[in-house]
């Protein structure tokens, strides 16, 4: 049962069955509407919906010139009233000296405590996120709004680089006193130094979606492996779509299952004694399987290795792979690659069937009943379906060469 927690959609998660064959499954039992804040409720809006997830926007609002970043933070405050009047002081002095009434001011206020609302419960966290460090690069760990598993993380590069100084914003904040409850400001500077702030941490992200490569492309192996090392148990797997299974393709990120979750394909894993090189697995769609070593000096340069042919393959051959990093024991990374077509224009599939292109989930087994994916899969049969979307084995020929 997940406790109080607007954030989630989830209200309990229902544990996977065993099994070696794909099949459809129902993962968890969702809240009513009324016990969740959805994000399309919050104020704000951003190409990647994992940024908006992960903290408020900073982007002003065109009405009362509010990002959602900044009613957070005065909402935190107590300064939100008084922020919004002295705000809205430089208009309201244009229309008194106009003789014009400001007839949408109470349809704008309504609107901007209801915002309000919805910010402080969507980003009240009922688990901190956790910062980390990847590869040499700061990444963030936090709850995704609508998980699979129990425990599942999704982490991502650390989107909160310009945001600071929101402790030295908000305690500046504390100097809005007012005189009793007529909210008459002794002192207004520290919403203007706040609004400064603002725009400069929304000037600064969105140079960075402009200037950087942030689509979810399979180009994080180092880093998925290292969280294994700093966060896994024996069992515990770490994975991330190919990007054109991504929901949001804007922002690169990976999931992580704990507590040995029984995916269908790690049964079809080779004995561990079968197991010294790359192998071919029985599986409904291409799947390599290689065992890595972290006890071995060079396993950076293996992961490394497989990272560069799977580019290859999806830049020469239009193939991409869902990589799938399970940890073992005796300091040991089980690595899935799984390959399928990239839906590019090379494969002329249709529409229907790009969009049922299978994700991490169902390239490794376990369609969510009553999704589309899962009704294709259902109506049309494993064979079928998977049919749609695989490429020869031969093709993929490349990962035996160079790669060891």
């Amino acid at each position: 049962m997940i406790g109080n927690d607007y954030r989630s959609t989830v209200r309990a998660f229902i544990p996977l069955t065993s099994t070696m064959e794909a099949h459809s499954a129902q993962l968890t039992e969702k809240k009513d509407n009324r016990d969740h804040t959805q994000m399309s409720q919050v104020r704000g809006h951003s190409s990647s919906n994992i940024e908006k997830m992960t903290h408020p926007l900073a982007q002003p609002d065109d009405s009362d010139q509010l990002s959602p970043y900044m009613i957070d933070l005065l909402g935190k405050t107590r300064t939100l009233a008084f922020a919004e009047k002295a705000l809205q002081a430089p208009r309201k002095r244009l229309l008194d000296k106009l003789g014009i009434d400001d007839t949408h001011h109470r349809k704008r206020e309504i609107r901007l405590f209801s915002d309000h609302t919805a910010i402080s419960r969507f980003y009240s966290h009922a688990v901190q996120p956790t910062a980390l460090t990847l590869n040499g690069r700061p990444f963030l760990e936090q709850e995704p709004t609508n998980p699979y598993f129990h425990g599942q993380k999704i982490i991502t590069p650390d989107p909160r680089i310009f945001r600071g100084e929101e402790m030295s914003r908000t305690m500046d904040l504390l100097l809005c006193k007012s005189r009793d409850d007529s909210e008459i400001a002794f002192n207004k500077a520290p919403v203007d130094r706040l609004q400064q702030y603002n725009n400069a941490v929304f000037l600064n992200e969105t140079r960075r979606r402009e200037k950087e490569d942030l689509s979810n492309k399979a180009t994080y192996f180092t880093e998925m492996a290292e969280f294994l090392i700093q966060r896994a148990k024996p069992g515990d797997f770490i994975v991330q779509n190919a990007l054109e299974s991504s929901s949001d393709k804007n922002t690169p990120h990976f999931q992580f299952i704990p507590d040995q979750v029984p995916l269908p394909i790690f049964s079809r894993t080779p004995p561990e004694e079968d197991n010294a090189k790359p192998q071919m697995l029985n599986w409904h769609l291409p799947t390599m399987c290689e065992t890595v070593d972290l006890q071995q000096a060079d396993w950076r340069e293996k992961i490394s290795r497989l990272q560069a042919a799977c580019e290859q393959l999806l830049n020469d051959q239009h193939i991409s792979t869902t990589p799938l990093f399970r940890m073992m024991g005796s300091d040991q990374i089980k690595v899935y690659l799984v390959f399928k077509k990239d839906c590019s224009s090379a494969w002329n599939m249709t529409p229907e069937d790009a969009l049922l292109s299978p994700g991490w989930l169902e390239a490794c087994g376990v369609f969510i009943t009553h999704s589309s994916k899962s009704e294709a899969f259902n109506n049309n049969g494993a064979q079928n379906y998977y049919a749609n979307h695989s490429v020869s084995p031969a093709r993929i020929k490349t990962f035996f060469d160079g790669t060891n």
